[in-house]
Formats: C-alpha cells, sequence, structure tokens
C-alpha cells in the first residue's frame, strides 16, 4: 500500500493508517524473533560446535531481511571466557531488536503501547564496546519463563498478541469469514482461495471453537493468520510473496506437527527443520516450530496450493485428543495412519469424538466381541490388526458423515456397533479361508495323481515333475498349518480346530508320500487289476478332498441364528466322508487279494501295497478331520 504517511497525519487521519502500522508490526515481530533465535543459535553453537552448522537462512528470508552477512554469525560465532561469546554483529542485532519493538508497539492504543514502552525500556540491554557479549544477557532477553522474571521475549509475545486482537477488532471488512485489512485485488483472490479451502471442511470440526483467520497486506507481501484451535501455541501463518507461501507452523505435540506435515506429501514444500523454543505462556513451558516454503509455477497453482492449505487445518483441531484415545484399540502408529486417512477422505476425527469417542468405540467393542472380550484387551487382539484399523476408518467416516446428514448418534452408535460386528464375524471366518487354502494342497495333489494313473505310458519324466510338485504344494500346506496355529493360538479359538488342521495336514503328508513313491514306478511299471485298483482308490482321495473342503464352506458360515441349510449339507458331506473311508478300506483290502490271486512280482507287491496305504491314509485323515470339524459346530458354536 503507497499511503503518504506524512501527508496522512498532517490532515488528522491516522485511522487510515493502521493498517498499514498493523502490517509493519507483524513484520517487525518476525524480525525480532528472528534475532533472538539467531542469538541463541550462535551462542549454542559456540558451546557445542556442530555440523552441519544451521544458519537460519531460510527464517532471515521469511521475515524479510535483507542482510546475507547474518547467515554466518552462527558458524562464526566463538567461546571467548566464561559465559562471554564473540559473536558478528551483535550490537547491529541488538540494534534491530530495539527498533523492532518499537514498530511492533506504533501501531497500539496508547494505554497499551505505554505500558509495554516502559517494559521494553527497563529491559533494553546496555550498550556494548564491541561484539562479545555474556550469555546470561542472551538468556534475560530471550527467555519466554514468566516465573524467572520479565524480558524483551516476553515484551515481543505479549505486543504480538495485541498486535492480534487489534487487527481482528478493526479489520475493514470480513472476506469469505476472514477478517482481512488492506487487501489489493490479487492479495483478495488468494485470501479466497485459501478460505474456500478452510470454508469446504470447517464443518468438520462442528461445535468446536477455532479456525478465526484474519489477513492483510504489508508492501507486497499477504499476511494470513489462523488460530486453529483453543491452544495458545497452536497458529499458523502463512506468508505470502510473489509466488512463495511460506508457511510457519507452531505446536506443542511433535506428532501432531509430524502429522501436519505429512497432509503435504503430494506437493513439493520445503520444510525446515523443527525447532524448540521455550515461552513461560505455556504449561510445558516449550513450543516446536517449523517453516514450509512452497514455490508456485504460476497463480492458479499458488491459488490450489492455499486451498489445500486451508482446508487441512480442521484435522489439526482435537488431533492428539483423538490419537490418546485410538490408542487404546490400536497402536499409536495404527492410530496415526488411521487419522491420516480421515483427513485425506475429507472426513476427519472431530466426529467421533462428538458422539462418543472412546466410549462409543468401547461400547462396540463389547457389542461385537461379547464372551470374547476380557478386561484389558485391546481390540487388535480380538480381531486382525487392519482389521481394527479399517473399523476406526469406518468409525470416522460413520460419525462424520452421519452428523453432516442430522442423524441421531444414538443411530450412528448403533452404526458403528453393526461394523464391527462385521469385523468380528470376518476375523472369525479368517481361520477357515486358512482351512480352505490348505484343503486346495490336498486337492490338487490328488488330482494330479488321479491323472497321473490314467495315463501310466506319461513317462518317468512327468513322474518325476508331478514328485516335485508334490514336494512344494505339501510345503504350503506345513506354511498354511503354522498360520492356523499362530491364528488359533492369538485369538484363543477352540484346539478341538488345531486338532482338525493337524488331520487335514497328515492327509496331505500321506499324498506327497504316494507322489514320491510314484517316481519309482517307472522301474515297475505297474499293470493290469493292480494298476485299476490304485486308479480307483485314487479317485476316492479325490472325493474325500473335494467333501472335505465343501465341509470347510459350510462350516464357515454356520451360526446360532442361521443353522438349518448350511449345517444339512455339512452333514452330508461329512456323511460321505465317512463313506470314502469305508470304500478306501475295502480298495487296499481288494488290491491285497488281487496279489496273491494273481502271485504278482514282489516288486510291484512292495510299490502298490505302499502307494495304497498312503492313500487309504489319506481318506483316513480326511475323515478324521471332519470329525474335528463337526465337534467344533456341534461344541462351540450351536451348544
Amino acid at each position: 500500500m503507497a499511503l503518504k504517511l506524512e501527508i496522512v497525519e498532517e490532515l488528522g487521519e491516522d485511522g487510515l493508517l493502521l493498517p498499514e502500522r498493523i502490517g509493519e508490526a507483524l513484520t517487525a515481530n518476525d524480525q525480532v524473533k528472528y534475532y533472538f533465535a539467531l542469538l541463541q543459535m550462535a551462542r549454542a553453537n559456540a558451546d557445542r560446535p556442530s555440523l552441519p552448522v544451521q544458519d537460519l537462512k531460510t527464517e532471515r528470508l521469511a521475515s524479510r531481511i535483507e542482510d546475507t552477512a547474518l547467515d554466518e554469525v552462527v558458524a562464526t560465532a566463538k567461546r571467548v571466557g566464561e559465559d562471554r561469546y564473540a559473536i558478528p554483529q551483535t550490537r547491529t542485532i541488538l540494534a534491530a531488536i530495539s527498533a523492532g519493538i518499537d514498530t511492533m508497539l506504533a501501531c497500539l492504543p496508547e494505554p497499551q503501547r505505554a505500558a509495554l514502552a516502559d517494559r521494553a525500556r527497563e529491559l533494553k540491554p546496555p550498550l556494548l564496546e564491541d561484539d562479545t557479549v555474556e550469555g546470561a544477557l542472551i538468556d534475560r532477553m530471550t527467555s519466554g519463563e514468566r516465573e524467572h522474571g520479565d524480558s524483551l521475549h516476553l515484551v515481543v509475545m505479549d505486543a504480538h498478541k495485541a498486535i492480534n486482537a487489534l487487527q481482528a477488532e478493526t479489520a475493514v471488512e470480513t472476506l469469505a469469514g476472514a477478517r482481512v485489512h488492506n487487501l489489493s485485488p490479487r492479495a483478495r483472490g488468494l485470501v479466497e482461495a485459501f478460505m474456500n479451502g478452510l470454508n469446504r471442511t470447517a464443518p468438520l470440526k462442528f461445535d468446536h471453537p477455532g479456525l478465526g483467520t484474519t489477513a492483510t497486506e504489508h508492501e507486497g507481501r499477504i499476511l494470513i493468520q489462523n488460530d486453529i484451535g483453543t491452544t495458545d501455541a497452536h497458529v499458523l501463518v502463512v506468508r505470502i510473496d510473489a509466488s512463495t507461501a511460506s508457511l510457519t507452523y507452531t505446536d506443542i505435540h511433535r506428532q501432531r506437527l509430524g502429522f501436519f506435515k505429512s497432509l503435504f506429501e503430494d506437493w513439493d514444500v520445503d520444510w525446515t527443520d523443527v525447532d524448540t523454543r521455550r515461552s513461560g505462556r505455556l504449561e510445558n513451558a516449550s513450543y516446536l516450530l517449523t517453516t514450509g516454503s512452497y514455490r508456485a509455477g504460476d497463480e492458479a497453482e499458488l491459488a490450489r496450493y492455499l486451498d489445500h492449505l486451508g482446508s487441512r487445518i480442521v484435522f489439526l483441531i482435537d488431533w492428539n485428543k483423538a490419537r490418546k484415545r485410538l490408542r487404546n484399540f490400536v497402536s499409536n502408529e495404527r492410530a496415526v495412519e488411521v487419522l491420516h486417512w480421515a483427513a485425506a477422505h475429507d472426513f476427519g476425527h472431530r466426529g467421533l469424538l462428538e458422539v462418543g469417542g472412546e466410549k462409543a468405540l468401547a461400547e462396540a467393542v463389547e457389542f461385537a466381541a461379547g464372551e470374547r472380550l476380557h478386561y484389558g484387551d485391546r481390540l487388535d487382539t480380538l480381531i486382525e490388526e487392519e482389521s481394527a484399523a479399517a473399523f476406526l476408518r469406518n468409525a470416522c467416516e460413520l460419525a462424520s458423515a452421519g452428523l453432516r446428514q442430522q442423524r441421531s448418534r444414538r443411530v450412528i452408535a448403533d452404526e458403528i456397533k453393526a461394523d464391527l460386528r462385521r469385523h468380528f464375524e470376518k476375523t472369525q471366518l479368517a481361520i477357515f479361508a486358512i482351512a480352505g487354502r490348505h484343503a486346495a494342497c490336498g486337492y490338487d495333489l490328488a488330482v494330479s495323481l488321479s491323472e497321473l494313473l490314467d495315463d501310466p505310458e506319461s513317462g518317468g519324466a512327468a513322474y518325476k515333475r508331478f514328485a516335485q510338485r508334490a514336494s512344494i504344494w505339501e510345503g504350503r500346506a506345513d506354511i498354511l498349518l503354522n498360520e492356523a496355529r499362530d491364528d488359533i493360538r492369538r485369538f484363543d479359538r477352540p484346539a478341538v480346530l488345531m486338532q482338525f488342521f493337524e488331520r487335514s495336514d497328515d492327509a496331505v503328508d500321506q499324498l506327497e508320500e504316494a507322489a514320491s513313491l510314484m517316481e519309482l514306478a517307472t522301474l515297475v511299471h505297474p499293470v493290469g487289476e493292480p494298476l485299476k485298483q490304485l486308479r480307483l482308490l485314487s479317485e476316492t482321495v479325490l472325493a474325500a478332498a473335494q467333501e472335505l473342503i465343501k465341509c470347510i464352506e459350510c462350516a464357515a458360515t454356520i451360526t446360532r441364528s442361521d443353522v438349518r441349510d448350511d449345517l444339512d449339507d455339512f452333514l452330508k458331506s461329512f456323511d460321505q466322508l465317512v463313506a470314502l473311508e469305508h470304500r478306501g478300506d475295502d480298495l487296499i483290502r481288494e488290491i491285497r487279494r488281487v496279489f496273491l490271486a494273481d502271485g504278482s512280482d514282489a516288486r510291484m507287491i512292495y510299490l502298490v501295497d505302499h502307494i495304497a496305504r498312503a492313500l487309504e491314509a489319506s481318506t483316513d485323515a480326511y475323515a478324521h478331520a471332519a470329525q474335528h470339524l463337526r465337534s467344533y459346530l456341534m461344541e462351540e458354536v450351536l451348544s
């Protein structure tokens, strides 16, 4: 703004100067805080030199200080005595601090200005003969702890708060919900872009206060400030110079700060290292600060970035509270992932807190888990970790969408309960999914064996390939058996399920044994009636494998409330397995009768008998596996 300050003052219209002075004051605030940080870091590096040295160049540029020599201050500072430091440009820096404080106070009403000016005068550092300074003086100037006495830093903090309040009270107009001063047409468009994003997601805070925004423009720089929530140290300031938007963000929670940065993963934002600052106005006397700079390719891209930035702020409100609530159900890492997902999909977490938060989730767990729930159980120990996280994501969505549709909290809570019940049922079915894959290994073995016996002239290479594939299938079955063992142990499933898996695995082992023996058939070449009986036995095993898969599919869907059809189908397949087991016994007896009647070659008798034994043992194992599955249904599910 090109105001002619002198003529305006002559005309007696000082009020027209206020927006200009507020803009100058906010710039001076940034500069004074930069100088404080520069002195603190120079002293710290002189005490404990480190590489690489932080030069605070990003902060200097953000505060619009042009002196590039200041970038060397930290690296060249030296300790020259007990608590005494040679810091280049110390006298210049102290003078700039005093001048900056004067500029900050110039815009304030007289009572506030006078009180703060008196404090600043009393705290003004003494004139130095050279650029050496005591560490104690730096501490006194930059201290933010009121219990240790007043300081220039506290004066600056109090002045900044007063300037922000004055800016909000005296804003010339409201633009898309922001209180604004002195904006050019370009600045209005960019502030509107920011507010469009903010307003799009602001309803997701529901009844929580916060997101108040002020904006002004000074010498071509656009300043936007958002108060986020109710925490004093939780502030976001955006400075726009030409095509670069510089974002300064402060927080007291390191994890929330990291979460906020993660919301810009798709934008090429250059973040500075997180800096820890101290302040006596905060309960824990410290806060974290980072700056992110984004350089846009054109005006449209800059507007899109500001829209995105504005739309992400609501997800910071009560973020740490939500994270702590979710940690009672999943790990901290999973909780942060859920919150990131909720933000990325514009649902947020405030809705879930509004409908009861932890209480609503705990009631859903109690409803869905029933007798399985024990004191201290976390949700991800009752169901799969990913299922627990998926449920929490759904809960955020159901709560947010439900509240925005003005549905009752009770209905939303019931939907959350019903959704978790589905996840529990899915976890219950997970063991049957493992069982199905395990049974498929046996089925594949039985199919290949039956096909090989149908083509005895296929040659030695085919027999060898089959034996190799059989070993692979048996190995897969062992892996699935271990998965089942871990699942049964983790979810405290009935022991009879483990017995089912062990007998089912015995069947696969016997089939693999038969396959390894088949490789020897090229040495004997079984023919005639013995080969025919082996074919019949292999078909019996194949039928048994099929019936076990049917049993597993039926068992997975049988519940107390839905029994009839699936239980009938299960029992039919169970009866078939018992019949097939008896048929296997009959066939191996027939094979032995044929041997005695025909006077077969001893080598063929040995080989065919051992193959037949393995196949008959597999039908026995399948029948016993089905018996254990029947016991599970009758004693654990339907009793």
